[in-house]
């Protein structure tokens, strides 16, 4: 734990540190050195006679304390500074200069020879810096300089894109809600009609298959509004589904539901893989006269939720594709974009396949 702690300051800075590129490195540089110019000036002012080999000297002198100031500020501001979102406050400032002139005063102690014939070298490195750090506005410039060239822009940068995702998501969000309340009624309507059918043919059934009906949708329409539902929820619905279903069929309709263990908790669109056994029903068991099969298999598989559904009846695939069918591509545009896909297909003589892929979603 101590390792770790030790190191996640240390890779934070690294790639701070890679903020900085050549351009910038110049930029300091020659901020710096424009202050030993300055200040050479400014002793060459008060001291018109000086020689010109002292002068130079002195502008050496002053470039290397600047630089060493300047670079350690860098540093020490990489190493503390506030997040894009935080300002910089009086507490940190005054962290970064005192961090600063320590850093600068012990390098400086190490870099530069220092006249012991007058105070000790402690105290005139110290007393020499802390002046220039005072002294030395360029530093506040500096400070800022960092913060508008580096924090800022990916800040405002970093907003945008959650912005434009935060719509992105609330678009897809609103169209799922919308293919999804569309997907409701047609299916309910498609359980009315087959109601209507049974009441003249057989009142006895129709009203077992109301009584049925009721319990499924007490039990079921509140699965329908959530996002996304476990599929072990899923197959419950399609059971009581089937349920009412054998009624309607009786020992025509045969179905058979093989779910992996480490499916069930899988999460899918609401009525996803019911609008594939309804289609099943309708388009395939309803336009035969023997009895028909429906098999549900489950499974993961390459880190994906894979669903068949296939039903014995084996009829011609339709030109154009129903209302459901239609309805579950644009759902699955919508909720997973091109990571969702559905495909359909005939064994001719054997039976109709429907596949559904979908990602595991946490």
């Amino acid at each position: 734990m101590k390792t770790l702690a030790i190191q996640q300051p240390i890779k934070q800075l690294r790639q701070r540190l890679r903020l900085l590129g050549p351009a910038d490195m110049l930029v300091i540089a020659l901020l710096s050195t424009s202050c030993a110019v300055l200040s050479a000036l400014h002793q060459q002012v008060y001291q018109p006679d000086i020689s010109l080999s002292y002068l130079l000297a002195s502008f050496t002198e002053y470039a290397k304390v600047f630089n060493l100031i300047g670079f350690s500020l860098v540093f020490i501001y990489l190493l503390l500074m506030p997040a894009p979102s935080q300002s910089v406050s009086f507490y940190r400032m005054a962290a970064i200069g005192t961090l600063t002139f320590l850093l600068s005063w012990a390098l400086s102690m190490l870099l530069f020879p220092w006249d012991k014939t007058l105070l000790p070298p402690l105290w005139e490195a110290a007393t020499y810096l802390l002046r220039i750090l005072l002294s030395s506005v360029w530093v506040i410039f500096v400070l800022l300089y960092l913060k508008n060239r580096f924090t800022q822009p990916q800040f405002q940068q970093l907003q945008q894109q959650i912005h434009e995702t935060a719509q992105q998501r609330d678009q897809a969000e609103m169209e799922l809600h919308l293919l999804q309340a569309q997907l409701e009624p047609h299916f309910f309507f498609n359980t009315l009609a087959n109601m209507h059918n049974l009441i003249d043919l057989d009142p006895e059934k129709a009203k077992l298959l109301l009584e049925e009906l009721t319990s499924y949708l007490r039990a079921s329409i509140p699965q329908f509004r959530q996002p996304f539902i476990p599929l072990a929820e899923e197959v419950s619905i399609i059971e009581r589904y089937l349920a009412i279903q054998k009624i309607r069929f009786g020992s025509r309709l045969e179905y058979k539901l093989n779910i992996s263990p480490n499916a069930a908790d899988a999460m899918v669109l609401p009525m996803s893989v019911l609008t594939l056994v309804e289609n099943a029903i309708k388009h395939g068991l309803e336009k035969i006269t023997g009895t028909g099969q429906i098999q549900l298999s489950a499974r993961i598989a390459q880190q994906q939720l894979q669903i068949e559904v296939s039903d014995s009846a084996a009829q011609p695939l339709q030109t154009q594709q129903g209302t459901g069918l239609n309805n579950l591509q644009a759902r699955l545009q919508a909720a997973y974009g091109q990571a969702g896909h559905f495909s359909i297909r005939v064994q001719p003589g054997q039976c109709t396949i429907a596949q559904l892929g979908v990602p595991l979603h946490g």
